[in-house]
């Protein structure tokens, strides 16, 4: 989940959904294949797809008469504090450029307020985070959607079906090579459209809740992905630069197969971690996470330069790609088992960051309080 406050809105399953999805985009970014089924369910076929879909169970009707309030609302709650982040991690680049290390451009206007909504991979070091800027463009999208159509479209089928072609006609237009600078954003936006209106499809019709037969149900998924694999089709994509896309259809089937299959194994799990505070609070806090992992993985391999720097250890550590390459992931003895101390740090680190400063605003919210108490 992007938003903290929605942890009270969501039920065990899409906490723990929230919390695997973004394991999975973690354990993508240090090349591991954890939970990926033996390549059966690539990540990159439907992790970014998914959390369209989490945060399209959100959207309300009521938003349509409220058009300047709602995006003002998200424009608090997502684009603030991306912001606020994206200067920070501005002058962490600019900084670290004078110790050597060249990843992240220049601490401009552009990376600052416009190359966001492009490309999100402005200062590098947070470019996970491309995400939410999006993410605010895909719900403004959605949501003059169906102001314009409400008349006309009496069920999210509709809706659903509009978006699904739109997409379609985006991934064309991204496969004929309209997929950078304006028209990155563009094809972006109607990629991403129809799996945030299939969350809203899908918990307005109960539709993933009907097939209450389990070996049906996941009988016709692996049914599906086999016919993908078989096909020869390539089920990754890099949807932040919309390429890698095989035709129009196989980078939506892929993406609802995995997606149903995860929702359905979360619905299974979920009594079984509906009381973990560690799971409520994760799943509830994504935001932090898909901000600041990549960072936290610097951190990781920082302690491990300058291990290598100042002991007899790790010897074969590189540090010109250390200083250079954002994906250099140092394996100490090769042990590809190391990268779970990635995976680890990477999830942990940006918790704790975001419980202390929680802990931070509410002693000073309680300051505030007892120096000016309420009359």
């Amino acid at each position: 989940m992007m938003e903290t406050d929605r942890k009270k809105q969501l039920d065990p399953q899409f906490l723990l959904l929230s919390a695997l999805g973004m394991i999975f985009v973690v354990d993508g970014h240090i090349n591991g294949n954890y939970m990926d089924l033996g390549g059966f369910f690539p990540y990159y076929s439907f992790h970014v797809p998914l959390f369209f879909f989490i945060s399209g169970n959100f959207y309300r009707d009521q938003h349509l008469g409220q058009i300047p309030a709602y995006i003002k609302k998200k424009a608090l709650r997502l684009m603030l504090p991306y912001f606020i982040y994206n200067a920070v991690y501005g002058c962490i680049a600019w900084l670290l450029h004078m110790a050597g290390f060249t990843m992240g451009g220049e601490l401009t206007i552009q990376n600052l307020c416009v190359e966001p909504f492009i490309t999100g991979h402005q200062f590098v070091y947070n470019l996970a985070a491309w995400f939410v800027p999006a993410l605010f463009v895909v719900e403004i999208a959605n949501l003059l959607i169906h102001r314009i159509f409400y008349k006309l479209l009496q069920n999210e089928s509709g809706y659903l079906l509009i978006e699904l072609l739109a997409g379609m006609c985006g991934v064309m237009l991204a496969m004929s090579g309209k997929n950078t600078g304006i028209y990155l954003p563009i094809v972006r936006t109607l990629f991403f459209l129809p799996f945030y209106q299939a969350g809203i499809w899908c918990r307005k019709t109960a539709a993933a809740s009907k097939c209450a037969n389990n070996f049906l149900y996941f009988g016709v998924i692996f049914l599906i992905q086999f016919s993908l694999h078989l096909s020869g089709c390539r089920l990754v994509n890099e949807t932040v630069f919309c390429r890698d896309f095989t035709n129009p259809f196989v980078p939506y089937i892929a993406a609802a197969a995995g997606i149903a299959f995860w929702l359905r194994v979360t619905k299974i799990l979920a009594p079984a971690f509906e009381k973990s505070r560690f799971v409520s609070y994760f799943g509830s806090h994504t935001y932090a996470v898909m901000t600041h992992h990549l960072m936290a993985l610097m951190a990781v391999k920082t302690v491990l330069a300058l291990i290598a720097k100042f002991t007899p250890l790790f010897g074969d550590f590189q540090f010109h790609f250390y200083k250079t390459d954002i994906w250099y992931y140092y394996l100490p003895g090769q042990s590809a088992h190391f990268r779970i101390l990635y995976l680890f740090v990477a999830i942990a680190l940006p918790l704790l960051f975001q419980s202390i400063l929680e802990k931070i605003s509410r002693f000073t919210r309680s300051l505030r309080r007892r120096r000016y108490p309420a009359s």
